[in-house]
């Protein structure tokens, strides 16, 4: 994936005020392909022709070189992985991609091997301070979407209908509680009576990691 990731990073930062070119029309232009074809791949919303790929390539003068193994090694050490917002997708079992695509964060693959699945990881903003001081507004937590299994204790990320909550896990018999670590947060604790088929909620993944700025 590091290919991919490296390509639209290095198209988007060739677009902008006082770049290269100023919006992605003006890039497709002077690539000689068609303005949606380059706004798609930088929303990724589509997968990329060779033709394409080298139209845009030879326009703005990049290279490919192919790696000898000693390179290739240390290229495969990092795993991208995007931002989302913190909303459910069509499903609700997924966090919604980003349509104006943010950055994406590279982490040690290693690392990240030892805590999930890398290619199910993403970041999302926090809003609130109902997990404070643990996770605070504004911080950013890595989200593994393959582990749904809820674990009394841990803390995961849960659709409840359309809304996106972080809590901690508890149970009690027949119920799921997901609890507030801020004990000044309202509601503390959000009950999920098992046997009530009309709730709609689903566990989204479970929180592996918090970045956050020193305050």
């Amino acid at each position: 994936m590091s290919f991919y990731f490296d390509l639209i990073e290095g198209m988007k930062s060739m677009i902008g005020k006082d770049k290269k070119y100023a919006n992605p029309t003006q890039m497709a232009k002077a690539c000689g392909v068609a303005p949606n074809q380059v706004i798609r791949y930088i929303k990724q919303e589509r997968g990329k022709h060779i033709q394409v790929l080298a139209k845009v390539l030879d326009e703005v003068g990049a290279k490919i070189s192919f790696p000898d193994n000693k390179n290739v090694e240390i290229t495969n050490k990092f795993h991208h992985v995007p931002k989302v917002l913190a909303r459910p997708n069509t499903s609700g079992k997924s966090l919604q991609q980003d349509d104006s695509y943010e950055d994406t964060y590279a982490f040690s693959l290693s690392w990240l091997q030892k805590k999930g699945n890398p290619d199910c990881m993403k970041l999302m903003s926090v809003t609130g301070e109902s997990m404070a001081p643990r996770i605070e507004d504004g911080d950013h937590i890595l989200v593994d979407e393959s582990q749904k299994d809820l674990y009394e204790g841990r803390i995961y990320v849960v659709r409840i209908d359309q809304e996106i909550v972080v809590k901690r896990i508890a149970k009690i018999p027949g119920k799921v509680l997901l609890i507030s670590d801020n004990p000044e947060a309202k509601p503390q604790q959000i009950e999920i009576d098992l046997s009530d088929n009309s709730l709609s909620w689903e566990p989204v993944g479970r929180v592996l990691y918090v970045a956050k700025d020193l305050r």
